[in-house]
């Protein structure tokens, strides 16, 4: 019985240690799995830190006690990160309180931020905002928010901070470029408003997508915008949208289009003439747009129609006229000639109808051997059709025909070409050259005369004089030049009357004796006595004779 017994001892004590063997596997295999486990976690979670120690962006947490675990002895928990640490400059490293954090801020700023952290740990409101940190002003982004559980479980409250210097310093310049450009757009704006005629811009649909003031007041309409909503285009007098037409020429054919256009405003009828100029929209090359105004021609269209009516009638006087007239062209067609012009040159009707070019007409008085000797013909063509297109003033010549004829040439710029201008002045030159040689004579006389002789004409300037003038009152060539006047002659005889107290008196006394034809005597400084004797002409003109009647001596 005992025997059985111990057996049945034994039995159970290796059934236990079996058990209990196995029962250590089981738990050596579990604790090797959390062991495992536990090393995951634990690599996963310094992974994790080094991801956020990596980033740009510093943070500061509160960590709050696991609510599941209700540890009433464990309270929150601040970490600062090294990223933080360097970005606010704290002293304390990552062992930085949240004091600190708000301490390195300004002080209306740290209470900012205070107030924003007050608001995010009670009632989880997160924030963003830019404020400046203490000494360099640097900007940074403080931004919180609340990190919860997929259970809800509250994890922590985290603060971000991110350097945005660099950001702050290029929305600045592009604040100051924006603000560069619209101030720029407001003065081209104000440039095209103050335009004193209507603008429009169109897209590459042709609608239109901005107008100038002067448009709005042409539609009738109060502003701008009601202009382009309503897209308002500007009709002529038959209440046709000429300008869109004309906009479609362009943006067809690349170039710019114009059209005349009539429109009633205020009761009177005005010309205007649209043009619309094409651009392209963008930086590409197959949408085109247009530009477009309306340029009024009203005083324009009648100054054309005054200007027609005043040429026709000078046309018609330089017809009636003796001296010879004719218009080419500015490309060398005649224009226009009248009867003179055609008996000049002996041309005929059937001719100067079919409106010969300048060269043709050149050529057929050549022919008539009426043109003057040249050695170089051809350079003298090339010469007298420079004067079309580069003729800006009157030039004058003469020609000399082979017939003896003395022809005085005028051309002058016209609107529709050149004018030229012939007149025979053979006889005119004969008059003068027979003129020539009578004055030379006479002045053969007066030099031979022992008398001193003046000639002046009705206005009292010297015509003409003699050599006994000159040695009689000791004056040279270069004194009496430019036709001086009598009372200049007279105060060159002033050095020979020393004597004589009031020269200006005895001056005009003499210029009255001698303006009314009176004679009288003088007595110079040298006893010379001279009687002086004028006449006059029935055209005011009049002649003075000095003859010396002796020499008076001394005292």
């Amino acid at each position: 019985m005992d025997m059985e017994l111990l057996k049945y001892i034994m039995i159970a004590s290796i059934i236990v240690e079996t058990v209990m063997v196995c029962m250590i596997i089981v738990m050596q295999t579990k604790i090797a799995k959390y062991q495992r486990k536990i090393y995951f976690i634990k690599r996963d979670r310094e992974r994790c830190n080094e991801v956020l120690y990596s980033a740009k962006d510093g943070y500061f947490c509160f960590v709050y006690p696991d609510q599941k675990v209700k540890d009433a002895q464990k309270g929150i928990v601040e970490k600062c990160s090294r990223r933080m640490a360097v970005i606010l400059g704290l002293k304390s490293g990552t062992a930085a309180s949240f004091s600190e954090v708000a301490d390195s801020f300004y002080k209306e700023d740290a209470r900012i931020l205070k107030k924003y952290v007050t608001l995010l740990q009670q009632e989880g409101h997160a924030f963003e905002d830019v404020l400046r940190l203490k000494g360099n002003q640097r900007p940074v982004c403080v931004y919180g928010s609340r990190i919860n559980g997929a259970d809800n479980n509250l994890y922590c409250d985290i603060i971000w901070c991110r350097d945005v210097s660099t950001q702050v310093e290029k929305i600045n310049i592009l604040e100051d470029e924006i603000t560069t450009a619209q101030n720029h757009v407001k003065e081209l704006e104000n440039m095209v408003d103050g335009v004193n005629y209507p603008l429009w811009l169109r897209d590459e649909s042709l609608n239109l997508i901005t107008v100038n003031k002067k448009y709005v007041e042409y539609s009738m309409l109060n502003n701008k915008n009601e202009v382009i909503n309503q897209g308002i285009e500007l009709s002529n007098v038959n209440g046709e949208v000429v300008a869109k037409r004309v906009a479609l020429e362009a943006q067809k054919s690349k170039k710019l289009q114009k059209k005349s256009f009539k429109m009633v405003r205020g009761g009177a009828l005005y010309n205007y003439e649209i043009q619309e100029n094409p651009y392209f929209v963008g930086d590409t090359l197959d949408k085109v747009g247009t530009v477009g105004y309306l340029a009024d021609n009203t005083e324009l269209e009648q100054l054309k129609r005054s200007f027609k009516a005043n040429q026709n009638s000078h046309l018609e006087i330089l017809g009636t006229l003796g001296t010879a007239f004719a218009i080419f062209d500015g490309r060398g067609n005649l224009f226009f000639y009248n009867n003179a012009f055609r008996d000049l040159w002996g041309l005929d009707n059937e001719f100067l109808e079919k409106n010969p070019t300048y060269l043709q007409f050149l050529e057929t008085v050549r022919e008539r051997k009426m043109l003057p000797p040249v050695p170089d013909y051809k350079a003298y063509k090339e010469d007298e059709m420079s004067v079309f297109g580069g003729l800006l003033e009157t030039r004058e010549d003469l020609l000399h025909l082979p017939d003896g004829r003395a022809i005085r040439r005028f051309r002058t710029p016209h609107p529709n070409g050149v004018i030229f201008a012939f007149e025979d002045v053979s006889d005119r030159l004969a008059t003068m050259r027979r003129l020539n040689e009578l004055t030379s004579m006479q002045q053969t006389i007066l030099d031979n005369l022992s008398d001193s002789v003046l000639m002046f004409g009705a206005n009292q300037r010297l015509k003409s004089y003699n050599r006994a003038y000159l040695k009689l009152w000791g004056l040279d060539f270069d004194k009496m030049q430019d036709e001086p006047k009598l009372d200049k002659i007279l105060a060159y005889q002033k050095l020979f009357f020393s004597n004589v107290d009031d020269w200006d008196s005895f001056k005009q006394s003499m210029v009255s004796n001698i303006t009314e034809g009176r004679k009288f005597d003088l007595l110079r400084d040298d006893n010379v006595s001279i009687a002086v004797s004028p006449l006059l002409f029935y055209d005011g003109s009049f002649m003075i004779t000095y003859t010396m009647k002796s020499a008076r001596k001394g005292k």
